[in-house]
């Protein structure tokens, strides 16, 4: 029986001040010179908003409260959002890209179903406005994060019907991707298989379910199961470096591994499972979740125990020993997947508590 850590946002805490999540860390500790982004905010409030629903803590409340604060500042009022402010707050562009304009509609169509109005409220409000600048030509991550978003969206009484109706244009514009450019070696929907890659797969899955299509759910097996063939290499999990990438007809590369990579693979066999009931895709994520604890190309623990964070990247030459964002995310995303599906894997859960401020102390030096 397996034993991981159980859930634990203390990095989580660590990284966020009264603005949002800091971007980027040096070892433990946040480096406050990265500034913000929409898209690692958006990770965190889809991972406060599991956490509250799992627990019920203070904790991810306020976390929740926190960066939907910083997406209303971040959203323009023709409701497209810009990606990156500086640690002073000031904008650094104009507009987002796409796929953070994904992101921000993905983490507040989770937000949407949350039961306290004061928070699902003003949530629908924010992913409505932001819905429109996704489009049917919008590259295929921003539209599989949205249609996430959507199916999130419709988990709440009430709101599946505009959910199936929403989502509908979006799922044909991937689908119709995935059927131009799959062949029978290369069942994907790109010419190249980059970073993020489950939540293509995912997003049809999951499409599928809300609107009862096994059409959407066969394309979405057929292509992680080409995935999974894929990175699941040498008995543990390998996830496509991004360093080259793996073009179509050109070499797969071994490094850098990153962990945005490894939880969306846990993450999108798990709905493989819940919705197939084949073991096999539960074994598929168990074993990608052992990436993160040590069953790597390296054999070298990603996820630190003790800070509660996870390395940036598996490496060449071993691993890059900063806990930002964007790994951490990651990690708490599949960790609370795989915990709401079989909390039997971990180690027994206590509550969140929170960050206590470092006692003040006179530290001058007298004259």
């Amino acid at each position: 029986m397996k034993s991981w850590p159980s859930p634990t946002l203390k990095h989580l805490c660590r990284l966020t001040d009264d603005c949002g999540v800091i971007q980027h860390a040096k070892f433990w500790f946040p480096d406050y010179a990265s500034g913000y982004c929409v898209d690692d905010n958006s990770r965190a409030l889809i991972v406060a908003c599991h956490h509250y629903q799992l627990f019920g803590d203070s904790v991810s409340h306020e976390l929740i409260v926190r960066y939907l604060a910083f997406i209303f500042y971040v959203q323009r009022r023709d409701g497209k959002v810009r990606n990156f402010i500086d640690y002073t707050r000031a904008f650094l562009e104009e507009v987002g890209s796409p796929d953070s304009h994904g992101r921000t509609i993905w983490a507040l169509g989770h937000l949407a179903t949350i039961e306290e109005d004061y928070l699902s409220v003003p949530a629908r409000e924010m992913f409505h406005r932001a819905l429109p600048h996704i489009m049917r030509n919008s590259p295929p991550h921003s539209q599989a994060y949205t249609i996430l978003g959507l199916c999130a969206y419709g988990q709440r009484n009430g709101l599946r019907e505009e959910a199936q109706r929403l989502v509908r244009p979006l799922t044909a514009a991937l689908y119709e991707r995935y059927l131009e450019d799959r062949t029978e070696e290369w069942d994907w929907f790109l010419p190249v298989l980059t970073y993020a890659n489950a939540r293509l797969p995912e997003a049809l899955l999951r499409a599928g379910q809300l609107l009862d299509s096994q059409e959407l759910i066969a394309a979405g097996l057929q292509s992680l199961n080409f995935l999974n063939r894929i990175v699941y290499r040498y008995g543990y999990l390998t996830p496509i470096g991004c360093h080259g990438w793996y073009p179509r007809d050109g070499a797969c590369a071994l490094f850098d591994q990153q962990p945005i990579d490894t939880g969306g693979m846990v993450e999108v066999n798990l709905t493989a499972y819940q919705i197939t009931g084949d073991h096999a895709y539960f074994d598929y994520a168990v074993t990608a979740m052992d990436w993160f604890h040590g069953r790597n190309i390296r054999n070298v623990p990603m996820y630190n125990v003790n800070s509660g964070g996870c390395q940036d990247g598996l490496n060449a030459d071993g691993i890059n020993s900063n806990q930002g964002a964007e790994s951490t995310l990651a990690y708490l995303m599949a960790q609370l997947h795989l915990y709401e599906v079989a909390p039997q894997l971990f180690t027994p859960s206590l509550p969140e508590m929170p960050v206590e401020e470092p006692e003040s102390s006179d530290t001058s030096v007298s004259e």
